[in-house]
């Protein structure tokens, strides 16, 4: 798998292209945190969400080619 460049500089990024309703927000921080029995698994399942996250927004881009077009 290729690496994805600077770790800081792709987080940087996304607030120039990531929609609101795709965000992680505090709720959702505290339901992962709530739910995770280590470090590791904190990490893990707050990758597997941003993946669901990222999996339903390109869902919704395919039956709408208009969304997310703009950028912020």
């Amino acid at each position: 798998m290729r690496k994805a460049g600077n770790t800081l500089q792709v987080i940087k990024e996304s607030f120039r292209y990531m929609e609101d309703r795709y965000d992680m927000h505090a709720d959702n921080v505290e339901d992962i945190r709530n739910a995770s029995s280590s470090f590791y698994d904190l990490i893990v399942n707050g990758f597997r969400f941003g993946y669901m996250q990222g999996m339903k927004a390109a869902m919704e881009k395919q039956q709408n080619p208009s969304i997310g077009s703009e950028q912020k």
